[in-house]
């Protein structure tokens, strides 16, 4: 059984409508102590970092996920603001500590003539290190995003994926083995969105 997380942060319809469409058994809950029966949690967010960090403290989910990722029988993948919030921090919420589970800090994205900011719509990913959440897929494949920050300096083993928005490269997918996230919302990805999705919730690594 899959548990979605819910702490008030995002529209969790769409995703959730994915889940039921790829035929997934899923739990949505905003109770922390879910989170003990649950072998994959995946956590969405999007909008502000520090709200969405402020909302899994208040709910109790920020320290239940810190005890959830200590079992490595258990995986965790965030989407989005869901992903940021696995780094040490953003420059969107100076201050706001994020679960620090992947090195690196937030940076805004550089706006530049072809590259608006804040970066909205299909683009596409590259993969930079093997993983089983891109599987099938082919190398430059698009999905959606909408974000302003991204982490644009982080070591090699962080970037399972990056995009290339103007000159500024930021990492699109993460990927330990155990936990994973992808800046991109692969619910509103169409086919890609969903064949990531299907690769992410095969039992096995958390990709």
């Amino acid at each position: 059984m899959v548990l979605v997380i819910d702490y008030g942060v995002g529209n969790l319809a769409s995703f959730t409508k994915a889940l039921t469409y790829l035929s997934v058994p899923f739990t949505l809950s905003a109770n922390p102590d879910d989170l003990r029966d649950a072998p994959l949690a995946l956590l969405m967010g999007v909008g502000n970092f520090g709200s969405g960090m402020d909302e899994l403290n208040k709910r109790g989910f920020a320290g239940a996920i810190r005890e959830y990722v200590k079992d490595p029988s258990r995986r965790l993948f965030g989407v989005c603001v869901g992903m940021q919030v696995l780094f040490e921090g953003s420059e969107e919420a100076p201050g706001v500590e994020g679960f620090g589970l992947f090195p690196g800090v937030l940076r805004k994205l550089n706006p530049q003539p072809s590259a608006p900011v804040p970066h909205v719509g299909f683009d596409e990913v590259r993969f930079d290190t093997p993983s089983q959440m891109m599987t099938g897929l082919p190398d430059r494949t698009s999905f959606y995003f909408t974000h302003s920050f991204g982490v644009i300096d982080a070591p090699p083993y962080c970037w399972a994926a990056k995009c290339i928005h103007g000159e500024t490269a930021f990492v699109a997918a993460v990927d330990n083995g155990r936990v994973g996230g992808v800046q991109f919302h692969p619910e509103k990805s169409q086919s890609n969105g969903l064949a990531l999705l299907r690769n992410v919730l095969t039992p096995g690594k958390v990709s």
